[in-house]
């Protein structure tokens, strides 16, 4: 029996796998060992998300922001503006005339609040207090993306190593069939060598679908510095709120910045303005060598005025930094809201294709089934077999990929409007 030369000889990927048949095939069956993570069932979302946030870099700014509130705070609580300062003066006329005559002044100088200086200050406190609280929304909520991706990928790798190792057992069975019949006479040897290259096709393929999923699994330990891994596979619903509302935690993070930068200009003016001062103290003093000293206690206020031009040019660099931080949060609210239009269209878009998927996925098993069965009983040789797998193998590929797609969409639009897993 001499059948026609099948086009798959003519494939260069398959001619290589043929050459590799001088190996037995086991070689490439045993697949090297990798430190794949155990699952755990009392392992879920939310202690991966607080293990996350535990080693999540941005975490020290908390703190900070918390500290900086709580100085400010304490500052326009303070009854002065400043810190005082000693002042100390002595005057005689030994290197002059020299008559005797010495006066010495000691006191302390202290900077008052000008008027709404200090109501200005405790809004800022209060501002810096509602920036630090925004900001652990927003961490949380930037933690949550990361982790969200993180899990999705985990997830797609998964899926893939699992379809490599199904289309590997697929190409097993299709070597089975062809063994049997090479055996009877009822194939020609070419057609077991197309059965052994697909095998051996197969294996590789296995192997990079590992090597994906321990990368995947690396990143998630460096994520969480967790050994296990949730056996439960991560989703969520699609949430509710249809639109991008000022509850934000991006934006209500922004929004802060903004009033933070607006009290910042008026304390800007306070400070360039200058602050009236205070001075007590004390002088002794005498006239001539034989004269009696005199004591006296003196209080002095300085009061700046004028100087309105001097007062908006210092104060310039803080107008600036509050329309920058009015801009850069008219600008994220666009981003989110273009984001947020693209991921509504890109489910539509996958939630169709899933639909037909599901169909085509469906329509290939069916004809692999066929195929196979036709092959092992003589009817056909191998390649109508081939086809059918390698069509069905990609159908059942493409439709888990597409629906981790679609999970995968979900969380970015949650994760748009930001809502929380």
């Amino acid at each position: 029996m001499s059948p026609s030369r099948s086009p798959l000889l003519s494939r260069p990927a398959l001619v290589i796998s043929m050459a590799l048949l001088l190996l037995p095939v086991g070689v490439l069956a045993e697949l090297p060992e990798h430190a794949l993570l155990k699952s755990s069932d009392t392992l879920d979302y939310g202690s991966v998300f607080l293990a996350a946030m535990a080693r999540n870099p941005e975490q020290p700014l908390s703190k900070a922001y918390r500290d900086r509130a709580d100085a400010q705070q304490r500052f326009a609580g303070d009854w002065l503006a400043n810190r005082p300062r000693a002042t100390a003066s002595y005057w005689d006329d030994q290197q002059a005339d020299n008559q005797g005559m010495r006066e010495m002044e000691a006191g302390i100088e202290m900077d008052l609040w000008r008027w709404g200086q200090r109501r200005d200050n405790t809004s800022l406190g209060d501002q810096y207090q509602q920036a630090s609280d925004s900001w652990q929304d927003y961490l949380a909520l930037k933690t949550a993306g990361i982790v969200r991706q993180n899990l999705h990928e985990l997830r797609r790798t998964d899926t893939a190593y699992a379809q490599a190792r199904q289309a590997l057992d697929d190409c097993r069975e299709l070597l089975r069939i062809s063994e049997t019949l090479y055996n009877t006479g009822s194939v020609a040897k070419s057609t077991l060598m197309q059965s052994r290259g697909l095998v051996l096709e197969a294996e590789q393929r296995l192997l990079e679908r590992e090597a994906e999923l321990v990368d995947a699994q690396r990143n998630y330990q460096v994520l969480t510095g967790l050994h296990l891994r949730p056996s439960s596979t991560f989703s969520e619903d699609l949430s509710e709120q249809q639109e991008i509302g000022p509850e934000h935690p991006l934006l209500g993070f922004l929004q802060d910045q903004v009033e933070s930068q607006q009290v910042q200009v008026r304390l800007a003016r306070h400070d360039n303005a200058g602050n009236p001062t205070l001075f007590m103290g004390m002088r002794r003093e005498r006239g001539s060598s034989g004269a009696e000293d005199i004591d006296s206690l003196g209080i002095a206020i300085t009061v700046p005025f004028g100087g309105g031009n001097y007062i908006s040019a210092k104060s310039s660099a803080a107008r600036l930094a509050a329309t920058e931080a009015e801009v850069r949060f008219m600008q994220t609210q666009r981003q989110l809201q273009q984001q947020l239009h693209e991921v509504e269209h890109q489910l539509e878009s996958t939630r169709r294709s899933l639909e037909l998927g599901r169909e085509r996925q469906d329509l290939h098993r069916q004809h692999w089934q066929m195929a196979k069965k036709a092959f092992s009983v003589g009817e056909t040789d191998i390649l109508p077999a081939v086809q059918a797998l390698q069509q069905y193998r990609e159908s059942r590929l493409q439709y888990q990929l597409t629906e981790l797609a679609y999970q995968r969409l979900i969380s970015e639009f949650n994760q748009t409007v930001g809502v929380l897993p």
